[in-house]
């Protein structure tokens, strides 16, 4: 009699905290861990120091990650059997239920706030997505140290975009200023030179001082680019990570970098130098082509000029090659960039930088490529066995090859003339400035 009253009892007031528990199935303890994670990765998302206390954390991801499938399971049986029996809202399984989906909402929020500071989201929040795609960003803090493997390619500073040809007049400039500034505190302070002197120095130091906090330097190498501030934590960005179209030159030595993280640096010497590689870097054909270190070793690029007929020279790059010498023209840097990617650039990229960067590819890519390259400026290309007409002069002298009434002629610097030596020495009926030399004695 006694059983059946509180079986009664029991079912006009709904199941116990400690049945629910137990009709679960573990799913209890389950949402319970959840919630513990949840609380902590809420707490280490919000406020200043957030990347600081993510890698103080270095699993919490993982599990959240590993346990998330089950945790969706235990929240939709959960949420489905109190509609369908009725569970009382003040059951603490139902409590943190509620407790547990409020932070899985305000969770979404935050990440996609720091995640949309780093790179560029669309779309609904997927908390689970976006969360990994946090953590592979800001997990590992970067490095300078070179990876095996790792070519560097290029390292510049940030400063303020001033051309040595500026320096002279900027800084009379400049003591024009702040004397002008000096007799203006004096006539404030009633002469008063001391405290006009501390207010000048003032403002002298405080412009530097902004100057220096804002400095940093630059390096790109063949997996990644690196900007190291004076202040604040090193930036990797994968260069695998880069869009086509993602890099940017602004008119003040401005770079932007649309990559996994988003990178912006301002009044950056050489930052079309950087853009330039960063463009062919990112992707095909030079992408990943940099690992062995090693560059194709019978070319040689160098400045030069080609005279046809009565028209007048033209500026451009000359690349000597066993099989011939070709040229390409000033002022296709658009054009050998686009042909380069595949892809319309607007950016106007040294040419000889671009053919430079090409070497990185074996012979007969380059060789492919240079072809392209000649038909897409307008250039020309000779072969060795064209019947060209070359003067026997050493080649610290300017180097010069004609075919018919085109006169192509160039400097080469120091450092390649012994591989154009090399290379000169495999055109048919070749004579090397040595030979030259002993012939003439």
């Amino acid at each position: 009699m006694t059983e059946r009253v509180h079986a009664a009892k029991e079912s006009s007031e709904g199941p116990t905290a400690e049945d629910v528990r137990v009709q679960l199935e573990g799913r209890a303890e389950v949402l319970e861990a959840a919630l513990r994670r949840a609380a902590t990765l809420e707490a280490v998302l919000r406020g200043r120091g957030w990347k600081r206390r993510w890698r103080a954390h270095p699993t919490l991801v993982s599990e959240w990650l590993a346990e998330e499938a089950t945790v969706e399971e235990a929240l939709e049986r959960t949420s489905r059997r109190a509609r369908v029996e009725g569970w009382s809202d003040t059951l603490p399984v139902m409590e943190g239920l509620r407790e547990l989906e409020a932070r899985r909402e305000r969770l979404k929020t935050l990440v996609r706030a720091r995640l949309s500071r780093l790179v560029h989201v669309s779309g609904p929040p997927v908390l689970k997505v976006e969360l990994a795609r946090l953590d592979g960003l800001v997990g590992k803090r970067a490095t300078m140290t070179l990876e095996p493997g790792e070519v560097l390619l290029f390292q510049a500073d940030r400063l303020s975009p001033v051309s040595s040809g500026q320096t002279l007049p900027l800084l009379v400039s400049m003591a024009l200023l702040y004397w002008g500034l000096y007799v203006l505190l004096l006539a404030l302070l009633r002469g008063n030179g001391s405290r006009a002197g501390v207010a000048l120095v003032a403002f002298i130091v405080a412009p530097l001082f902004v100057a220096w906090a804002r400095a940093g330097r630059v390096w790109m190498t063949s997996r990644r680019l690196l900007w190291m501030p004076t202040f604040g934590e090193t930036v990797s960005v994968p260069l695998a990570t880069i869009a086509p179209g993602g890099v940017h030159l602004g008119p003040t030595h401005d770079l932007k970098v649309e990559g996994e993280p988003r990178l912006q640096v301002a009044h950056l010497a050489d930052a079309k130098a950087l853009a330039t590689l960063l463009e062919l870097h990112s992707q095909p054909p030079l992408l990943g082509r940099v690992r062995s270190g090693v560059r194709l070793a019978d070319v040689v690029v160098f400045p030069a000029s080609l005279r046809e007929a009565a028209a007048a020279p033209r500026s451009g790059w000359a690349v000597l090659r066993p099989g011939g010498v070709s040229f390409i023209p000033e002022g296709a840097g658009r054009q050998v960039l686009s042909t380069v990617t595949g892809r319309e650039s607007t950016l106007a990229a040294d040419v000889g930088r671009v053919l430079e960067q090409l070497r990185w590819l074996s012979g007969t890519e380059f060789d492919d490529w240079l072809t392209r390259l000649v038909t897409a400026t307008g250039g020309v290309s000779w072969s060795a066995w064209d019947s060209l007409k070359r003067e026997e002069a050493p080649l610290w002298k300017p180097f010069r090859v004609s075919r018919g009434r085109q006169v192509l002629m160039g400097q080469m610097e120091w450092s390649a003339q012994s591989s154009a030596e090399l290379i000169l020495r495999s055109w048919p009926d070749a004579v090397t400035p040595g030979k030259a030399k002993s012939a003439r004695t």
